[in-house]
């Protein structure tokens, strides 16, 4: 992945907590099993510190888990050949990999540029995308942790991967200037695709629910526009190797319920929903959603359902309240 220049972020906003039409469960919000066809209308409030993450099963039609931005800071894979990190880029983070195997080394971060730093590459990682960010044993990186919910820096820490076993992955970390450092054991939990940890309390913390237990993120993100200039945003996103979507501009439901989806050119990109469903008038000050855009995703399991966004403003008018159907086919 190629280092990204780190522009003024413009934060597209909307951080969740759902709620159904017939009440309000907290964190997780089951209803009564439904038949296929029938379209399940979702109302999703986010609050306006835009904090919260959420992972979403489009066939429980609940919240699976949910957490703060500030829970994790990134996230590890087994990714085959090498071990793959994600970053958590609603926080604004950012990396530089120094290649140095010392990992004490003085180094002068003062000296570094916008150029020299990496964010996440909102496509996150597949066959035809960037890999995003391989971790090499002993390397020597260092890791801006981004801002706080008040948009404060969190400042930096020196990062490397010093023990990859069949069990767990063992890091270690230290402050900038390698000052306290400390080791993290992170165990490789069966049924999981990602391992979130925490830098900022220096322990593993397993937000990401079990593989088969959901589909959706809705978070806040970092996506780059024009492919290169990073913007916070807030939308969905599908960072699991389960799900694949297609997006349209046939809304004609009675159609998508019915049709073969045969010969459609699915993405595993993990901003294919993204965020770009609703944009911001600067003449009106306003979000308007583009009911022209339908969303089919289909599972490795063979399920199949059909979205559309509808809103994203409560009946007070705040921003940060989406509404959603879905309907699986």
């Amino acid at each position: 992945m190629m280092n990204k220049r780190l522009f003024p972020y413009l934060t597209l906003t909307f951080s969740l907590t759902l709620l159904l039409l017939t009440g309000c469960i907290e964190r997780e919000l089951p209803v009564l099993g439904r038949e296929a066809n029938d379209v399940n209308l979702v109302e999703a409030n986010v609050g306006v510190d835009y904090e919260t993450q959420l992972f979403f099963s489009l066939e429980q039609n609940k919240i699976k888990s949910s957490c703060k931005q500030s829970d994790w800071c990134i996230a590890l894979k087994d990714a085959g050949t090498h071990v793959a990190m994600s970053l958590n880029s609603g926080r604004a983070m950012k990396s530089i990999n120094l290649g140095f195997e010392d990992f004490f080394v003085d180094v002068d971060p003062s000296a570094w540029t916008a150029e020299d730093w990496e964010v996440m590459d909102p496509r996150g990682i597949g066959p035809d995308v960037t890999e995003g960010l391989k971790l090499v044993k002993s390397e020597l990186m260092f890791l801006d942790l981004g801002l706080d919910e008040n948009n404060d820096p969190l400042g930096m820490v020196r990062f490397s991967l010093i023990e990859d076993e069949d069990g767990h992955w063992r890091l270690r970390v230290a402050s900038a200037e390698g000052d306290d450092p400390e080791t993290i054991l992170v165990p490789r939990l069966d049924g999981y695709e990602w391992h979130q940890v925490s830098l900022l309390n220096r322990a593993a913390n397993q937000i990401e629910p079990q593989t088969q237990e959901w589909d959706v993120c809705i978070t806040q993100y970092m996506e780059l526009l024009d492919g290169e200039i990073p913007y916070l945003v807030v939308g969905l996103l599908t960072p699991t190797e389960r799900v694949q979507v297609y997006e349209t501009s046939n809304v004609d439901w009675e159609i998508w319920k019915t049709n073969s989806w045969e010969g459609l050119e699915f993405s595993s990109e993990w901003n294919a929903i993204g965020f770009d469903w609703k944009t911001f008038d600067l003449s009106t000050s306003a979000y308007t959603v583009d009911f022209d855009r339908l969303y089919c995703i289909k599972t490795e399991e063979g399920r199949e359902f059909i979205m559309r966004m509808l809103d994203f403003y409560d009946t007070e008018g705040n921003t940060g309240n989406v509404t959603f159907e879905v309907l699986e086919r």
